[in-house]
């Protein structure tokens, strides 16, 4: 599953210096797969670090924050060695430690040439930030564009591109944009309907229910993570709220446009 924002990545990647990546984003909207399978397959070497999955990586900048001293530090912890002139380090779920975003300025100021990218779903709760030294991008969901890129179906997106005027495509696009909206773009989701797009349309519609409900379950559990107890229940009721409030907003537009 391809991403518009690799081009914008490879072209970081090409400059003779550089300043760290960091890709900020809701959670699953595919960063760590950006990174990691789409800018990393075209590295000989991935050197990947998940300060969520394995907090014990945080060790490695307790002390020296120096850039050498660093990747000396994560080539004991991981037992992989690492060349800064062509190898690319990943630091995911980076807000899990700010010892390692602080390390980011000095990766920036020490160490251009290195190919260092981090990546967050929290960085907006950060309690401090290297203004300036960072190449900072959002990862949304896919975009419609990106949705037909995954279908696999050149002569479909070469209509959607060129923006041909046809009922066969007009009908045709308009079907791929209703499961796209089911989708809501997610890559986990995306992938689950392409997976099973030919069975049973009853099946396919569950199994994507069902990786929509496990999202919004984790984002829940977010919120108790990251805002507090009592500030928790109260984004809760909100989020709760939204949809109901979709719905009286949409029933009032309707209302007016029928006036």
């Amino acid at each position: 599953m391809n991403r518009l924002l690799l081009d914008t990545l490879l072209d970081w990647k090409r400059r003779p210096s550089r300043k760290p990546l960091l890709l900020d984003g809701a959670r699953q909207t595919g960063k760590t797969y950006l990174l990691r399978e789409l800018l990393g397959g075209t590295f000989d070497r991935v050197m990947h670090i998940d300060f969520l999955q394995s907090p014990q990586a945080a060790s490695a900048f307790e002390g020296s924050l120096n850039p050498k001293d660093l990747l000396a530090a994560l080539e004991i912890l991981t037992g992989q060695a690492f060349d800064p002139a062509t190898d690319l380090l990943i630091l995911d779920e980076i807000g899990e430690c700010q010892r390692a975003v602080t390390s980011l300025k000095f990766f920036a100021e020490q160490l251009p040439e290195a190919y260092i990218a981090a990546s967050g779903s929290n960085i907006g709760l950060l309690g401090s930030f290297p203004v300036g030294k960072v190449e900072q991008h959002c990862v949304r969901p896919l975009s419609f564009r990106e949705f037909l890129w995954a279908q696999d179906d050149p002569l479909l997106y070469r209509a959607f591109n060129e923006r041909v005027i046809s009922e066969a495509a007009h009908l045709k696009l308009f079907d791929q944009l209703t499961n796209y909206y089911f989708t809501g773009g997610m890559p986990e989701a995306v992938a689950t309907w392409l997976a099973l797009r030919d069975k049973s349309l009853l099946n396919c519609t569950k199994a994507v229910s069902q990786v929509h409900a496990n999202l919004v379950e984790g984002y829940r559990r977010d919120f108790g993570k990251y805002a507090g107890k009592i500030n928790a229940q109260l984004i809760d009721a909100v989020f709760t709220a939204v949809p109901a409030a979709d719905l009286i907003g949409t029933g009032r537009i309707c209302k007016a446009l029928s006036l």
